[in-house]
């Protein structure tokens, strides 16, 4: 039986719906921060600092214009994850195991191996929408985030345990 899968290779493209719901977001705290009895200078200074990190989220994650921002995501046939920037750099990663993945949303955490510490606390977002990429690419993702590493990390511990 041939254990090696198929090259997964995703290109993706601007978001509007996740720039919408970053937006959204960032409006309803700034209506929530109009409630508190705050002096208006306070107000106005959280308020710059959610507009601020508002637009760079949207930059980066939802149309993908900042640097290091991901553009693409390679998984080879050995299940190795790389992540490609907007400014040509490829990362390798590993996948983290608090990753959500939904039909509607997919949030993959991950971190580069040989990390220093600070990287580690920091690890890597890289948030999917089904916009963003084709439906069946998005499914064959999907797939491998759900089962194809649980059965690469259990087949390893099998060849562990079993030296013949």
């Amino acid at each position: 039986m041939n254990d090696k899968m198929k090259h997964i290779r995703l290109n993706f493209k601007p978001s509007i719906k996740l720039s919408l719901i970053i937006c959204v977001m960032g409006l309803g705290a700034a209506a929530i921060l109009i409630l508190p009895a705050l002096v208006w200078q306070i107000k106005l200074l959280a308020g710059m600092a959610m507009l601020t990190a508002v637009a760079y989220a949207v930059c980066r994650y939802g149309l993908l214009l900042l640097p290091w921002s991901y553009v693409a995501l390679w998984v080879n046939s050995r299940n190795q994850l790389q992540l490609v920037r907007r400014d040509g750099k490829v990362l390798s990663v590993e996948v983290c195991g608090d990753s959500v993945v939904t039909p509607y949303l997919t949030v993959v955490n991950c971190r580069a191996p040989d990390a220093k510490w600070f990287a580690c606390i920091f690890a890597s977002q890289l948030v999917i929408l089904p916009d963003m990429i084709d439906a069946e690419s998005y499914r064959q993702l999907r797939v491998w985030l759900r089962w194809g590493r649980v059965r690469d990390a259990s087949s390893s511990k099998s060849s562990e345990l079993n030296p013949f």
